[in-house]
């Protein structure tokens, strides 16, 4: 394995006995791994049709023991787990989020973290996905129909921005910023050839940034939690003291002392931040506090995971606090937003090779009573198609964008303004007299949500063809059909005297 000369010396400083053990990790593996998308499955479930070891630090993480190529298998198009590298689980599970909470993932394509948060929140509360590149959203949103996420929004903002419109709005923040990728090299061998000392000083000065721009977002009493798959101290726990330098707004900030002689009485009295323990697991590290400026001893809390003491790559943790408790905040975030901003722009639409249709952009959503573009049969359509289903969709959280139909997560915020990829569920499209479901409604359904729906076993044969994208014989009543592998929607057919016209997006067949 190829390593810079620079990296190396830089690595025997920081491990130093230990370094020959590293350097010799990279002729080791450990297989595939997956983590159980709680959304749609429980663990117990997978557990009895995948033999499979649990990921230490992750209660739905596991280790893959059997042979078959997990991306194959009918329950990845199902949406039933994500396939994850082990120790990039850890972030998501570190970070407390609950039903029911505001959650912002700032650096989020292409979604295996964020996936794991909307697990966790089962549907309740509000989720900002965000991610700065708009070919990486493409993957985000991907990953985020295919777990049937429903009360998301996806945007595609710079930090800066966001921050703009809300600050102290989040109970939990997730950094996972973009870094040299130092405990990515076994994974991926081109990245050491393009590491440099000077890309290391790049990624600490941008992560900077965006921590800053993230801690307002935070509110009093909420969690950020930062991470990386680095080893570099100056991206990681030189970027987490710059958080807990941040003073707050309670009396008298003491600039004029010497930071160094303070007691730690004074420092935690003052700060904006305070470090939150983490758990510690066999082969993960505490923080470092002496490969950082301040030698601040609560850097302890924060974890490392070297891919030569444990069966993962190279990762980084950090969970922090934000000091004060906002009066209310429990029951804001059950009730959702205090009022429904009905004013949203319209998503982005990425380039499609044989549609140069334009977009209207700018000029909002309209609700399913005042969507006069729509037509009154397409309405009419839309309605007959969602009274087959049992999900519930409150007329007032509909909204119309061209041709397609939103279903807004309940409390959605105000987004007008920022460059929006997905609002909530996207439900179908309303065109030609005829409503036509979508493939992320599918995804988004259970079978028992749907009336009309066609259940096949894991190793019926149909399986595999309806995959393909060809058409399938089963009974069913004439019209939309659900079809599903076990208790796992996979998507629409139509169909018509016992045969299936295959509906499954060309984009999601297996091939």
């Amino acid at each position: 394995m190829y390593l810079p000369k620079e990296f190396e010396q830089k690595m025997r400083r920081l491990l130093g006995e230990d370094y020959d053990n590293y350097s010799g990790s990279f002729a080791k593996g450990y297989g595939q791994t997956f983590r159980a998308n709680q959304l749609k499955i429980q663990p117990a479930e997978l557990l009895r049709r995948f033999a499979a070891k649990p990921v230490p630090w992750c209660g739905y993480g596991y280790y893959y023991e059997g042979e078959e190529r997990l991306s194959a298998h009918p329950y990845y198009f199902g949406g039933a787990y994500y396939i994850q590298e082990p120790c990039a689980m850890a972030p998501a599970s570190f970070l407390p989020v609950k039903p029911g909470d505001k959650v912002l993932d700032l650096c989020a394509a292409p979604g295996g973290k964020t996936t794991a948060l909307a697990a966790k929140m089962q549907g309740q509360g509000i989720l900002v996905a965000n991610d700065i590149s708009i070919s990486r959203c493409k993957a985000l949103l991907k990953n985020m129909e295919l777990a049937g996420v429903r009360n998301a929004v996806i945007t595609c903002e710079s930090p800066e921005r966001l921050a703009g419109r809300f600050a102290g709005y989040f109970d939990c923040v997730l950094v996972d910023a973009p870094c040299s990728g130092e405990g990515m090299f076994r994974k991926e061998p081109s990245m050491a050839r393009e590491w440099s000392q000077e890309e290391v000083e790049r990624y600490s000065a941008l992560q900077k940034e965006i921590v800053r721009q993230a801690a307002q977002m935070v509110r009093p009493g909420g969690c950020l939690l930062y991470s990386t798959c680095t080893y570099s101290p100056e991206e990681n726990e030189q970027v987490v003291e710059t958080l807990l330098a941040q003073e707050g707004d309670r009396g008298e900030t003491g600039q004029q002392e010497d930071s160094r002689k303070r007691t730690a009485a004074r420092q935690n009295e003052q700060r904006m931040f305070r470090m939150e323990p983490l758990p510690l697991y066999p082969g993960v590290d505490q923080g470092h506090p002496e490969w950082s400026e301040t030698k601040d001893e609560s850097l302890l809390h924060c974890r490392r995971f070297w891919n030569h003491r444990v069966d993962g790559e190279g990762q980084f943790a950090a969970l922090l606090r934000k000091e004060g408790c906002r009066a209310g905040a429990a029951e804001e975030n059950k009730s959702g937003a205090a009022a429904f901003q009905a004013a949203l722009p319209p998503e982005i639409s990425f380039p499609k090779k044989k549609n140069n249709k334009k977009s209207r952009r700018g000029k909002g959503g309209a609700s399913l009573s005042d969507a006069a573009q729509s037509g009154a049969e397409n309405r009419e359509e839309l309605r007959q198609f969602l009274s087959r289903c049992s999900l519930s969709v409150p007329e007032e959280r509909l909204r119309f964008i061209d041709e397609r139909v939103f279903l807004l997560p309940e409390g959605c915020p105000d987004m007008n303004g920022f460059r929006v990829v997905r609002s909530g569920l996207y439900l179908g499209d309303c065109k030609k007299k005829r409503f036509e479901p979508s493939q992320a409604l599918a995804m988004a359904l259970y079978p028992g949500e749907y009336e009309n729906t066609v259940k096949l076993l894991q190793d019926d044969p149909r399986v595999e063809k309806y995959l393909r994208g060809e058409t399938v014989e089963a009974e069913s009543a004439d019209g939309w059909t659900l079809i599903c592998v076990d208790h796992l929607s996979l998507g629409w057919g139509k169909s018509s005297r016992g045969s299936i016209k295959n509906k499954i997006a060309p984009g999601w067949r297996k091939q």
